[in-house]
């Protein structure tokens, strides 16, 4: 497989000087620090649902949304094996705890924009305006660009290229086992404080239900913020939580 990726290597100055896509390349160069086999993986990652695109001969669209569903397993067997590796005498629930954390909305969407993604989507023109709403899509890009990685060019791969562009500069893992995380409770803070209703809400979703999943929406004074999906309601409600955190500019991060 190094052989693989050496021979491929080769093959970047073709795409960046010659390929009729060699813009598109030379920008995502910069950003991935090689060059796509399949563009389109990349092309559809930065694809937000805003600006979603009819597929060719079927009555479906396209965006980055499946791409990021495979991104976020991805992204969490590579944590999770790199915190197994680090850490190797934590129990389950520390390293749980610490993936959670790893992956966290807030996190990914911190990162996202200190890698410049944001700069690379493509969104409808009344959300480029929206910083909240960028962050939060950023985040959710980067996701779907690990899932077009993963497909492109395979699990091994996709693990250095996390390693490298994603853990080595921006988590300290030592530092981040420090930090608690607790969203759910974040927003009952800020409900108290405002004099607000706050309310979890189970959503019927014919996919969720199908999937054996939870939906879970955020209600404060009975206007839904947020919502998500999750294998458990406290799952669902910490997700959904996270998400209204970052909706409502609150301080996701307490030590």
């Amino acid at each position: 497989m190094r052989i693989t990726n050496v021979l491929l290597k080769l093959l970047d100055p073709y795409f960046l000087l010659f390929s009729r896509n060699s813009s598109l390349y030379k920008k995502y160069y910069s950003l991935l620090g090689y060059c796509p086999r399949n563009i389109n993986l990349y092309r559809q990652a930065f694809l937000h649902n805003s600006k979603s695109r009819l597929v060719d001969g079927l009555n479906i669209k396209t965006n980055n949304e499946r791409l990021e569903y495979l991104g976020d397993a991805v992204l969490d067997l590579i944590f999770a094996e790199l915190l197994y590796k680090k850490f190797p005498f934590q129990g389950e629930g520390f390293l749980t705890d610490m993936r959670s954390k790893s992956a966290s909305r807030n996190m990914l969407s911190n990162i996202a924009i200190s890698m410049g993604i944001d700069h690379y989507l493509t969104t409808d023109k009344s959300i480029t305006q929206n910083n909240s709403a960028i962050r939060i899509i950023a985040g959710n890009a980067l996701e779907a660009l690990i899932g077009a990685i993963y497909m492109d060019r395979g699990y091994d791969f996709t693990k250095r290229y996390v390693k490298r562009k994603i853990v080595n500069p921006y988590l300290d893992f030592d530092e981040l086992k420090n930090i608690t995380v607790n969203f759910k409770s974040l927003l009952n803070q800020y409900a108290q404080k405002n004099k607000k209703q706050l309310d979890f809400k189970i959503i019927d979703d014919e996919n969720a239900t199908k999937n054996r999943m939870y939906m879970i929406a955020v209600l404060i004074d009975n206007e839904e913020i947020s919502r998500a999906r999750g294998k458990s309601k406290k799952v669902a409600e910490q997700i959904a939580s996270e998400k209204a955190s970052e909706i409502l500019k609150l301080n996701s991060l307490k030590t």
